[in-house]
């Protein structure tokens, strides 16, 4: 296991659901068990502020600290698009992401592509909260 993924898990800066919400969804992987609820404050069709708490393994813990970060101030379309391309590169239609989301790739890379499941699936928990707001 690549030391990443250990320092993106350890990374707790919005590990904490918020008090003061929008919308808040909790999901389970069907395959694992992985738990996450993520919860997001909106403004103007953009994320605000995110926090999530995860009864999960390390690579959903680690891809849930890095979208919490990443997903701030975007806009719900180009967190759509931002799903699509990892879908892509998780279903092997692409062979690399493209350079504006490379923060993506310390991990979502070819290396932990057997965990896929694990860690779509903060990124799938938020495409379902925003298709809903």
């Amino acid at each position: 296991m690549d030391l990443k993924v250990f320092k993106l898990a350890a990374n707790t800066k919005n590990h904490k659901l918020l008090k003061d919400y929008d919308y808040v969804l909790r999901q389970k992987n069907t395959f694992c068990g992985d738990e996450i609820t993520i919860s997001i404050k909106s403004k103007s069709k953009k994320i605000y502020k995110i926090g999530y708490s995860c009864k999960s393994c390390i690579y959903t813990q680690a891809s849930a600290s890095l979208l919490s970060e990443f997903f701030k101030n975007k806009s719900f379309k180009e967190i759509n698009d931002i799903i699509l391309e990892l879908n892509k590169f998780c279903k092997k239609q692409t062979s690399k992401l493209p350079k504006k989301l490379s923060v993506l790739n310390k991990i979502i890379n070819e290396k932990n592509l057997a965990r896929k499941d694990c860690l779509l699936l903060p990124f799938i928990t938020v495409k379902k909260m925003i298709k809903n707001l």
